[in-house]
Order: structure tokens, then sequence, then C-alpha cells
């Protein structure tokens, strides 16, 4: 029993480190390049690039929530979310012929696709905090 607590702490805490770094690292990098040239950049598209450790971190906290025992819909809505806006976002670049650069960039198509980052940034966050919700349960119990 006490290796199975063990186990389901080292799952949750990984999946948390996963789910928060494409949250933290545009920001930890702006502040370096920031720091080290002058240069303020901020990446706001690296959340969705680094959207494999997401994957990995979801996975990992539904294990920990189904054997711990614990509520994991906010986790599977939050992550449903993102691979929702994902593909649809990515569906109207390459429709629109954005993605490849065929056709410009128009105000509208801006709009929404920044909207779409946005709700997808906002969802992430989410998911962050309930990883970090569930691992306060986890150490709880």
């Amino acid at each position: 029993m006490e290796n199975k607590k063990f186990i389901n702490k080292i799952i949750v805490i990984i999946g948390t480190i996963l789910i928060w770094i494409p949250i933290i690292a545009p920001v930890f990098f702006s502040i370096i390049l920031f720091i080290s040239r002058g240069i303020f950049r901020f990446d706001f598209l690296m959340p969705m690039e680094l959207a494999f450790l997401i994957v990995i971190g979801v996975i990992l906290l539904i294990i920990a929530s189904i054997r711990a025992k614990f509520s994991w819909k906010i986790i599977g809505i939050c992550f449903g979310i993102l691979v929702g806006i994902f593909f649809i976002s990515q569906l109207i670049a390459v429709i629109t012929g954005i993605a490849s650069g065929r056709t410009e960039m128009t105000t509208l198509m801006w709009v929404i696709m920044m909207t779409f980052v946005i709700i997808y940034i906002i969802t992430l966050i989410i998911l962050g905090i309930a990883a970090i919700s569930l691992t306060k349960k986890i150490f709880k119990s």
C-alpha cells in the first residue's frame, strides 16, 4: 500500500511539472533574453509547440487520479478542449492557406487564431491549477 502511494506521488509530481513547463518556459526564456541582450521577445505560441509535454503530463495525471480515486473529470475536460483547439486551429490554418503562406493573414483570421491561442493558454493554466490541486490531495491522503 505504501509503495502504491509513493508511486502515485511520483507520477503526479512528474505530470504536474510536465503541464507547467509549457506555461513557464516562454516567460523564463523571455526574462533570460531580456537580461542577457536587453531584448524583450515573448513566444506566445510555445505552449502549443510543447503540446507533447502536455499529452504526457495529462496521461500521468489521469493515471494518478484514477489510482488515488480522485475526480479526473476537470483534467479530462481541459485536455479535450486543448486537443480540440489545437487541431481546429491547425485545420483552419491549413484550409485557409495561412499555414503555408499561400494566402495573406487578414485581420479577421488573425483575431480568430489569437482567440484560439488565448483559449488554449487559459485552459492550460486551468489544467495546471487542477494538477496542483490533485497533487495536494494526493499528498494529504
